[in-house]
């Protein structure tokens, strides 16, 4: 019930930015790669952004993310080689449709906008073997899916030719019905730069 009313307030929040957006309508497309850093672990990813106008976009983000577990550590054995304890294998397949909204593009220098982000889709728990090899590990995967959202700052440094710079400093949120790897809901702070190309 909680997860559902998230996600209703994400709604309509993107519909009142939709609404309220400024400036004259210039529609482009745009590429990007980016990875993050997360209280859980960290991720790579692209996304596609579909821009309505210079003030906002309509955002689409695939992240492939890795999970550590809090109480893993490495130690270095006799020949130097690191050695994982309570590894855990775990990853995250996020798909996640989002909105992001640039409020005083009129009113800052062109090169540097600030503005926010919210998104909210689906997110995969991919639970492997534990003290496998990378390949080995593979053979028998549990997979869960829960609701996920997210929601933060949104810096972007234009760097002409049609790229620019992309940072988010946020918070998401995801909890499944069962406890995966000692933990059943999986939040916290993360900071994302990416790089965002015109697509056309």
């Amino acid at each position: 019930m909680k997860n559902r009313c998230t996600f209703l307030l994400l709604l309509v929040l993107g519909f009142g930015v939709v609404i309220a957006q400024p400036g004259e309508p210039i529609k482009y497309k745009t590429l990007g790669v980016d990875m993050e850093l997360l209280s859980y672990g960290g991720s790579l990813g692209g996304f596609y952004s579909y821009h309505t106008s210079e003030a906002l976009s309509l955002d689409i983000e695939v992240d492939w993310s890795l999970v550590e577990s809090n109480d893993t550590y490495t130690y270095y054995n006799y020949y130097g080689q690191p050695i994982s304890v309570n590894n855990r294998n775990l990853s995250f397949v996020k798909l996640m449709p989002g909105i992001t909204w640039f409020p005083f593009i009129e009113t800052m220098h062109p090169s540097f906008q600030v503005g926010g982000f919210i998104s909210a889709g689906p997110v995969w728990a991919l639970n492997t073997a534990d003290d496998e090899g990378f390949f080995d590990r593979w053979a028998e995967v549990e997979s869960n899916i829960a609701p996920l959202a997210r929601g933060g700052l949104h810096i972007r440094i234009l760097s002409g030719q049609g790229a620019s710079y992309t940072f988010r400093i946020g918070y998401d949120y995801a909890s499944f019905d069962e406890v995966i790897d000692s933990r059943q809901t999986y939040k916290g702070l993360f900071f994302q730069a990416g790089m965002e190309f015109l697509h056309r």
